[in-house]
C-alpha cells in the first residue's frame, strides 16, 4: 500500500507571486550580461548594466544538474530592490529565462 503523507505548505515558503508580476516573455532572453562581466562584477563587489541601469552583482552561482543543465542565477541590487535572475550562457552571454524573489526559501 502506497502512502502519501500530506504536508502543510507554510506561506512563508510558497511561490512568489513575483514571477507572475514582473513582465517576462514567454521565451528566454539576452540581459547583453556576459559571463566576464558577471565573474569580475562578483568577485569584486562590481556592476554590470541590466535593462538600461546599473545594478550591483550580490552573487553569481553557475552549476549543472539534472533538472536544469548548465544553470546561473545573478543576484542583483537594483538600488531599490533585489533581483534573482536565473538563466544560462549562450555565446559568452547571460540569457534570463526566468526570475525570483531573491528572499525565497525555494532551491533550484
Amino acid at each position: 500500500m502506497l502512502r502519501i503523507k500530506a504536508e502543510r505548505i507554510d506561506p512563508r515558503h510558497s511561490p512568489s507571486p513575483m514571477d507572475r508580476l514582473l513582465p517576462m516573455d514567454e521565451e528566454a532572453k539576452p540581459t547583453g550580461i556576459t559571463y566576464e562581466e558577471a565573474i569580475d562584477a562578483a568577485k569584486q563587489g562590481g556592476t554590470v548594466t541590466f535593462e538600461g541601469r546599473e545594478a550591483r552583482v550580490v552573487s553569481f552561482d553557475s552549476k549543472s544538474s539534472i533538472d536544469e543543465p548548465n544553470t546561473s542565477r545573478l543576484t542583483l541590487d537594483l538600488g531599490d530592490e533585489y533581483l534573482v535572475i536565473v538563466g544560462h550562457f549562450w555565446d559568452g552571454e547571460f540569457i534570463e529565462e526566468r526570475r525570483q524573489d531573491p528572499f525565497s526559501q525555494r532551491l533550484a
